[in-house]
């Protein structure tokens, strides 16, 4: 049993006899050069997260769903101001977030985003809460690292912050995995120090911060199987602990019991075997394929390769804490191999797997002396000077960090800008965040829809269904616009598991195969209004204005809205059918257009005052 948790009368008298360490004496200690390196740490993290965050102006990165949390976080303090409990979800009637089932299984991250919306309007204030809990985040990995004192702890810096670019773009979206990573790691020291009631209160969070709160279970499982190998007995406390908050998490909420059907929901259509899900998905949930993973992991899987080879039992029993990240980030790569949305997960974990490994590998046996007392003895012992071949050995062992870390940080370096610069293609992670689309496409449609005309009417009256083509437009249109409804969004199962036939009919029309889709949009999903992006769901949108029965009510070169008919009229001009040019008429065109070049040349040449 660790003295940290059992510590007698004895041993505590014995501290308070100890005299105290003056500030001098503790400046000139390691533990103190250990603490300016954690400090050094939390600032380069927060310093890389806000410059990465700051590249560009929208919120980041890849998907539109922090937009979507942003503005429920900012519903819900609306609410809160007036007195009011939660707000009714309504904006996505025909799924399984109806107003009826709606369950926010984000809940608590929402909350911690409210404090935010205080001081900054609502994009910047996603932008900045991104920011804190991701740096807590990360900087939580890196405190453990300093927490059990894990020698090099500078190269295990270093190691975190090139373990992965994925997990960092991940990292820059306004989501919820820093809160996960948060928990975890908290919940990994709480079963360190077999502090065990205070993960009943920590799982509750858990719970209502985010769905994967399972994974804080898997931990006090495994915990459990590490001590009952190790000290012949059953610690039930880690499991009973954890249960007792996940069960009066999920039971001790506001959503509840509609949070267990979407849990179960979410189960049954993302965690199964093989990579081919009913409904085609975000990309986040499809696999990586072999090269993806070399080539976006490479430190993530040589920390493990490193834990692996390193990772030796002592005697019939476990190093606990690296067998613990064995087993725990084993798991995590796993799921890594199946989903690479668990890229905010793993890469970081292997990094912890890999240093406590090496701890564990290089920690002196019992039968030596402490490196105090070996050194104090040194100059009375009769032992003959070092060989030259000796001498350069510890030589090279005390390079070897260095060295390492030098070449973790050019690899940095080529993470954040990659090679591109330097003529070959491929580009680092400030390159992929920089080309994200603009933080405002989409707003002007919005406004308009959300405005009124000449006559001071509504564009679109409120309380209208709006056909959004695309499921990920959601979080956007959400954004810009409360006053509408919408068909689906936030992922596609929402609509699947409430209304098979529905979803696919949906399929059908957005892929053009239907060739009168007016009519069957206001039939079965009950919408008057169609939203598409300019560049997608062409032929849907060629087909409907051919057919007559839909009118452009707005056009930029981002999105377009049409309004569906009441009765059918002319197909607009531009939507009728012109047949090709021939390739006699071709060239005649042709011809044309450089006869008009040419006459606009020479009129240009005589209008130049100095000819």
């Amino acid at each position: 049993m660790e003295e940290i948790i059992n510590e007698t009368p004895a041993t505590t008298d014995e501290k308070a006899q100890k005299p105290k360490q003056s500030w001098s004496e503790f400046l000139e200690s390691e533990r103190a050069v250990r603490v300016i390196y954690l400090i050094f740490g939390f600032l380069a993290i927060l310093m890389v997260m806000t410059f990465l965050q700051t590249r560009t102006d929208a919120i980041c990165c890849g998907d539109w769903d922090g937009y979507y949390h942003i503005k429920w976080s900012s519903l819900l303090w609306e609410n809160f101001k007036q007195f009011k409990w939660l707000p009714t979800f309504e904006w996505l009637p025909l799924t399984v977030l109806n107003p009826q089932a709606y369950a926010d299984h984000h809940f608590l991250f929402h909350l911690l985003q409210i404090p935010f919306l205080w001081f900054f309007e609502p994009v910047t204030a996603a932008k900045v809460a991104t920011v804190f809990y991701a740096t807590l985040a990360i900087f939580s990995v890196y405190w453990l690292i300093y927490r059990y004192e894990i020698k090099h702890q500078l190269l295990w810096l270093a190691a975190i912050m090139v373990c992965s670019n994925a997990f960092y773009y991940r990292m820059n979206m306004g989501k919820a995995p820093p809160l996960t990573i948060i928990i975890t790691v908290l919940g990994i020291h709480l079963l360190f120090q077999r502090n065990y009631k205070w993960l009943l209160p920590l799982m509750f969070a858990f719970v209502w911060t985010y769905s994967l709160f399972p994974l804080l279970l898997f931990a006090a499982v495994i915990w459990t199987l590490i001590i009952a190998w190790n000290e012949r007995r059953f610690e039930w406390r880690p499991f009973v602990y954890t249960m007792g908050g996940m069960i009066a998490g999920n039971i001790i909420n506001p959503y509840f019991p509609t949070n267990l059907y979407l849990f179960y929901e979410h189960f049954a259509t993302k965690f199964k075997v093989g990579s081919d899900f009913v409904v085609a998905v975000g990309g986040e949930w499809y696999p990586y394929s072999g090269m993806e993973l070399l080539m976006n992991f490479p430190v993530a899987l040589a920390a493990m390769l490193i834990g692996y080879i390193l990772f030796v039992p002592k005697g019939s029993k476990l190093p606990e804490k690296a067998a613990f990240f064995l087993a725990f980030t084993s798991i995590l790569l796993a799921a890594q191999f199946r989903s690479k949305r668990f890229a905010e997960y793993f890469p970081p974990f292997a990094i912890l797997f890999a240093a406590f490994a090496w701890n564990a590998f290089t920690a002196p046996k019992a039968a030596e002396l402490p490196d105090e007392f070996q050194r104090d003895i040194d100059p009375y012992l009769d032992a003959d000077k070092p060989t030259e071949r000796q001498s350069w050995l510890h030589a090279a062992r005390q390079a070897t960090p260095w060295v390492l870390g030098i070449l973790l940080c050019i690899f940095w370096l080529y993470n954040m800008i990659g090679l591109h610069k330097f003529g070959f293609d491929e580009a680092g992670m400030i390159d992929n965040i920089k080309t994200n689309e603009p933080g405002d496409k989409y707003k002007r449609a919005m406004q308009f829809a959300t405005g009124l005309d000449e006559t001071g009417a509504d564009n679109i009256p409120k309380g209208e269904r709006i056909f959004n083509c695309t499921w990920d437009d959601f979080p956007k249109l959400f954004f810009y616009d409360t006053k509408h409804t919408y068909v689906y969004g936030l992922d596609p199962n929402y609509l699947y598991s409430q209304n098979p036939e529905l979803y696919k009919l949906l399929k059908d029309l957005t892929e053009g195969k239907i060739d009168d889709p007016a009519p069957v949009i206001r039939e079965k999903f009950g919408a008057n209004y169609i939203f598409a992006d300019a560049k997608e769901n062409t032929d849907m949108i060629a087909k409907a204005l051919e057919s007559g029965w839909v009118e452009t009510i707005y056009e930029d070169d981002d999105a377009r809205l049409l309004k569906i008919r009441p009765v059918k009229g002319d197909a607009p001009s531009e939507a009728k059918d012109e047949p090709p040019p021939t390739p006699e008429e071709q060239k005649i065109l042709d011809e044309e257009e450089r006869n008009d070049a040419k006459n606009v040349n020479a009129n240009a040449d005589n209008d130049d005052p100095e000819n």
